[in-house]
């Protein structure tokens, strides 16, 4: 039997044999159904997980199948419930551009507090000879969905969603470890700090070896000196001639001052372990100084979502930091 698998089986729906369906590499929670009627119409499918310890499972879910749209055009959806406890509603409207669209949202509680949510939704040009088609085909679908199934083994997009949720909730408010730096940080990382040599070290709460590293040094030059894009790119290709480093990146992030990141894995051949590195390097010239910043993000590689999330959440903070 032909089957549509999403994301590791998180959610899984029998096809009819002539149906077609296209996967995509990049992100395995969503698909296209074709039927047997050329390019159109699309089943589009998409499946997220949630991390909610605050659901409410009296309401059916209801937060969750409607957005806030959906709560103002159509307040009163039934949602339907089947043995498997799979909760579900389905509507058709039309859409600006002259086209209707029929969507079914199902969702499903995993575990104490994860929530997976399914939207299908098919879209087509509206005239009598399309509608007459398309309505056979939306039976189809149906009788599909009342066959539907969610996986109750947490997946990796479970996992996912918990981690996103953790980093979500991190707390951060803005430091100043000396006189003209301020940024973003996470309010719960023990940090120790050295002004005269501007330096600190931040370590990850609950990671004995997750810590980021700062250095900074200021260099006096002479006045008419520029440092150009052009030069900056030269500095990032010389830091790309190690075969190791991995996404390097340019960025101009305000007058005069430009930042080069990029992450490295190697082997900690002591210790036993590869460690991940994610380097960030700040240039910023006024006037006659050019003030450097290195920033170092270094943790096991023990396969933990949330130290790797962590790095997205520097980063930013990293880019916005600011020099007075």
């Amino acid at each position: 039997m032909d089957v549509l698998k999403l994301a590791n089986s998180s959610f899984e729906m029998p096809l009819d044999s002539s149906w077609d369906v296209t996967y995509f590499d990049e992100d395995s929670s969503k698909a296209d159904v074709r039927f047997n009627t050329g390019k159109y119409p699309v089943l589009n499918v998409k499946i997220i997980s949630l991390d909610d310890p605050k659901y409410n499972k009296d309401n059916k879910l209801k937060d969750h199948l409607f957005d806030p749209i959906l709560l103002e055009s159509h307040p009163d959806l039934d949602i339907k419930v089947t043995s498997n406890s799979i909760y579900g509603i389905e509507y058709q409207a039309n859409l600006e551009s002259g086209e209707k669209v029929k969507v079914w949202r199902k969702a499903t509680i995993v575990g104490p507090r994860t929530i997976r949510l399914v939207t299908l939704a098919l879209s087509w040009m509206s005239n009598p000879s399309s509608d007459e088609a398309v309505n056979k085909i939306l039976l189809k679908i149906e009788k599909k969905l009342e066959k539907c199934s969610f996986i109750f083994e947490e997946t990796e997009l479970d996992i996912e969603a918990k981690v996103s949720a953790r980093i979500l909730r991190l707390k951060q408010d803005i430091i100043s470890p000396w006189n003209g730096l301020s940024m973003l940080m996470p309010t719960s990382w023990p940090s120790e700090i050295n002004k005269e040599e501007k330096s600190f070290v931040s370590r990850v709460t609950g990671y004995e070896d997750a810590m980021l590293f700062l250095n900074c040094d200021e260099l006096s030059i002479p006045k008419e000196t520029k440092i150009t894009s052009e030069y900056m790119q030269h500095i990032a290709s010389s830091i790309g001639e190690d075969e190791k480093v991995k996404n390097i990146s340019l960025l101009s992030t305000g007058k005069d001052t430009y930042l080069i990141s990029c992450n490295k894995a190697e082997k900690d051949k002591e210790a036993g372990v590869t460690l991940n590195n994610f380097f960030w390097h700040i240039f910023a010239l006024k006037e006659d100084v050019l003030t450097r910043l290195h920033f170092t993000y270094v943790f096991p590689d023990i396969n933990d979502k949330f130290l790797f999330g962590l790095a997205n959440v520097l980063s930013e903070n990293i880019k916005n930091l600011k020099l007075d």
